[in-house]
């Protein structure tokens, strides 16, 4: 593809709620353009975009999905993305990927959190934007009330260029916004075109006359749309069909191509599409196929690269040579020789580029492309194979399936020494464990993490053991005296010999010293470690005979716990900062719940979108937050989102100590 040709691309990103009719439209959009044979159905799981068996059985779509075809003098890719917020990475790839970010919208929803920060996500990329209408046939649809909603939350760009000749049971045909001379949208609508004409001459001539004829209105209707000083509301119902056509040939004559996307570097250079010159790439998505192997989508921004190339990426590992190039229709690769400026194409047998890296070919220099970062993962859960089988596959087939999801991370925790797996939600991570299943034959059983409390204590005391065995032969003795202070928090534990008069022999102490560092890695109250502690040993005795290293490691752990549980022992747990976005009508409900319901404490509060949403700041116990996503969600309507990242340790109150000392507390048997 040259760069002359480039400008009859058309990448379209479809993002919006769940239900909405993204991939129904998507569907019907498919079949218009030849790349399907008939028009596919979400309900009756023939959709070209939802081939997953997941998203077949929940009738949603869950993960990005991309559809090309070749019709007329027009090269489409329609990139399909999830509606659930639980998979915004995969939308965000696409809007990065994307010309034009079309947002699709449920007559009978409204404006939802969800797609108000996705289209907040579309801005940020510079990306251009168009709305679609869906479900105006519904009983309580109202078209004008809903297109005033969208102005109020998404900025007065927002002007309807198709109109419904009714909204409800009545709709049944669409009309230009130009043709309608009496409508009061038809004067909004040129004038949020002429907002973006530079034709100083053109512009004076307007401000006179008020209008613009119909050519001139089409002549600079895409120039505004990729100056985002317009955002088209069009309308359709996908079910029926009705008005679809009219979306294709809107799309066809307004939507921008590659050549005029203002697409900027990691250094603020513009990067010009061209054919000619280094490879300019970026992985924005990546499959795990269990026969292909690892499947990458990339973005060509600029150059070109045939069915062998050889990339390389930010990594130090060699340049590794492509096992194929593919234009993807639904699950379908179709093989293609070569790729330039703006195509959207994938390719295989790439094993060390990563999700938003870029790439090139040869000595041709990387270049950066600004994306949105991922979202931080809110839910973990610690995973454990069902059997020895299951044990042996599970850790590449997670790392395949992290691979592809940036929201998706693993991890071992080296307090608790669980593996540990965080998702977006509850939804995202029985996908992830339906996905193990079905794809690689591994089960897995979860359950919450057990969380890394740390234990300290509150005053000096001293401990004291005798380690003395006797079983005919060489004994075991020692004998360890040792007091015990707290230090400052954060400083860490200390270990002071104060040994005088050789009651412990010099080459004995560090087994002392070992005996209490082990004591305080296994801890004493729970299985939880112990900081911020100053020990002295500072007498002991020994057995010229039976002392050796492990009689006195074991005198000094025993001694170690009884000095610490006459020291006013406290579990410490970890405090997470928290943001919280939500509707400001759900406000004040967060907020008491917060403080009254999760021991947490409000930092700072602020409103965003004109006032609509509310952001919390607040310092929450992380016991408290392991299921917040449920709740949030609940008292929400699903409207609300949160992040949350480690904040520091605190003294846990006395009750909570003992509700979490009756289950995880510990019982030391003798060494």
């Amino acid at each position: 593809m040259s760069s002359t040709e480039a400008k009859s691309i058309r990448n379209i990103a479809f993002v919006g709620h769940p239900s909405s009719g993204k991939t129904t439209l998507i569907d019907a959009l498919a079949h218009i353009t030849g790349a399907s044979s008939r028009n596919g159905s979400v309900a009756d799981g023939t959709s070209i975009c939802d081939t997953e068996p997941e998203e077949q059985d929940k009738k949603h779509t869950l993960q990005l999905a991309v559809v090309h075809a070749e019709h007329g003098d027009k090269h489409w890719t329609f990139l399909d993305t999830p509606g659930y917020p639980d998979f915004i990475a995969e939308a965000q790839g696409a809007m990065f990927a994307a010309d034009l970010v079309v947002a699709v919208v449920s007559c009978t929803s409204g404006i939802t959190f969800n797609l108000r920060k996705k289209f907040e996500t579309a801005s940020q990329l510079a990306r251009p934007r168009a709305i679609v209408v869906t479900h105006l046939d519904a009983e309580n649809a109202d078209f004008d009330t809903l297109v005033e909603e969208l102005r109020d939350s998404l900025g007065e760009v927002c002007v309807p260029v198709l109109l419904p000749d009714a909204s409800g049971a009545g709709f049944s045909a669409l009309q230009r916004t130009f043709e309608v001379e009496d409508s009061p949208w038809r004067q909004r609508l040129m004038d949020r075109v002429m907002d973006a004409c530079e034709d100083e001459d053109l512009l004076m001539e307007y401000l006179e006359s008020q209008t613009l004829t119909e050519d001139q209105l089409d002549q600079f209707m895409p120039h505004a749309i990729e100056k985002n000083t317009l955002v088209p509301v069009l309308v359709c119902n996908p079910d029926s069909g009705l008005g679809v056509e009219n979306i294709y040939n809107y799309l066809k004559r307004f939507s921008p191509p590659p050549t005029e996307a203002e697409i900027f570097n990691e250094v603020g250079e513009r990067v010009t599409p061209k054919d000619g010159g280094a490879l300019v790439g970026t992985i924005f998505n990546v499959k795990s196929d269990p026969h292909v192997g690892k499947v990458c989508m990339a973005r060509i921004w600029s150059g070109s690269m045939t069915d062998h190339a050889v990339l390389h990426g930010c990594s130090d590992k060699k340049p590794e040579k492509i096992g194929g190039l593919f234009q993807m229709v639904g699950k379908n690769r179709v093989p293609i020789t070569k790729a330039g400026p703006g195509d959207i194409v994938a390719f295989s047998k790439v094993e060390h580029i990563a999700v938003g890296q870029p790439f090139t070919e040869g000595d041709g220099e990387l270049h950066f492309v600004a994306a949105p970062d991922p979202p931080a993962p809110t839910v973990s859960l610690a995973i454990f194979p069902k059997t020895r089988a299951d044990e042996q596959k599970i850790g590449e087939a997670l790392h395949k399936l992290v691979d592809e999801d940036p929201t998706l991370q693993l991890y071992n925790d080296g307090v608790t020494h669980e593996l540990v797996v965080s998702g977006m939600s509850d939804l995202h991570l029985q996908i992830m464990e339906s996905r193990l299943k079905r794809r690689y034959g591994v089960e897995v059983e979860t359950k919450l993490p057990r969380i890394a409390y740390r234990e300290t204590i509150k005053r000096p005391a001293e401990g004291h053991h005798r380690h003395k065995k006797q079983s005919g032969g060489r004994g075991q003795f020692g004998e360890c005296y040792i007091r015990l202070r707290p230090v400052e928090r954060g400083t860490g534990n200390e270990f002071l010999d104060k040994v005088v008069g050789g009651s412990i022999p010099r080459n004995l102490i560090p087994a002392v010293q070992k005996g209490i560092v082990e004591a305080c890695a296994e801890g004493v109250m729970t299985n939880s470690v112990v900081v911020d502690v100053a020990v002295e040993l500072y007498d002991g005795k020994f057995h010229a005979v039976d002392s050796d290293e492990a009689s006195f490691k074991s005198a000094a752990k025993r001694a170690f716990r009884e000095g610490f549980e006459k020291a006013g022992p406290v579990l410490l747990e970890p405090v997470m900062n928290v943001e919280i976005h939500v509707p400001t009508s759900h406000a004040g409900m967060i907020f008491s719940d917060i403080t009254s319901q999760r021991r947490g404490h409000v930092m700072d509060q602020d409103t965003e979108a004109d006032g609509a949403i509310t952001l919390i700041k607040a310092q929450v116990p992380l016991s408290t937050m392991q299921t917040y996503h449920r709740d949030l969600k609940s008292q929400t309507a699903g409207e609300g989102t949160y992040s949350m990242a480690f904040a520091n340790y605190a003294k846990m109150p006395s009750d909570e100590q003992a509700r979490v000392m009756k289950t995880e507390g510990k019982h030391h048997e003798e060494e």
